[in-house]
């Protein structure tokens, strides 16, 4: 029997800080996934609006045109009894992620590579920047085209 870890392409995208002034998180290769899922934690010190997009482009790091993705809010705070539990789908390509509501919550953003620009299969997560404070980690979980005990990168 496989593990999780086995049967999924799981990424650190950007690092745990303050990302006020924007970030672009490490570009994936989406040619070699079906689908991926990116796991945005809030931290409690959320006090701008940023702007999430995803962006494909043709090459590692790329940011050609932005992508419509599908998105759902954890429908407490961390620690809580339904932090676990989520908001139905909606769908975007910018995202405005006001701080009220997102502080200490986990937001899910997926999209399939079949949906990604022909021709643009790198894909990269940015934050715009933000009025104040952006405290904020990602994870992406991908589920690999090819199956194989150790997945290739994506990165």
């Amino acid at each position: 029997m496989s593990r999780i870890s086995e049967q999924m392409n799981v990424a650190y995208i950007v690092k745990g800080a303050d990302h006020a002034a924007g970030v672009s998180g490490d570009s994936v290769h989406m040619g070699r996934m079906q689908r991926a899922m990116f796991v945005l934690m809030f931290h409690a010190t959320v006090t701008g609006d940023a702007v999430l997009t995803l962006s494909s482009g043709a090459t590692n790091g790329t940011e050609t045109t932005s992508e419509t993705f599908r998105y759902r809010l954890a429908d407490a705070d961390q620690g809580s009894a339904t932090a676990d539990t989520y908001a139905d789908w909606a769908t975007s390509s910018s995202l405005t992620l006001t701080a009220a509501t997102y502080d200490n919550r986990t937001l899910i953003v997926e999209i399939d590579s079949d949906e990604l620009t022909d021709g643009q299969p790198w894909l990269t997560l940015v934050l715009s920047s933000a009025a104040s404070a952006l405290n904020v980690t990602v994870l992406m979980i991908g589920v690999p085209r090819f199956s194989a005990h150790d997945p290739l990168t994506v990165l």
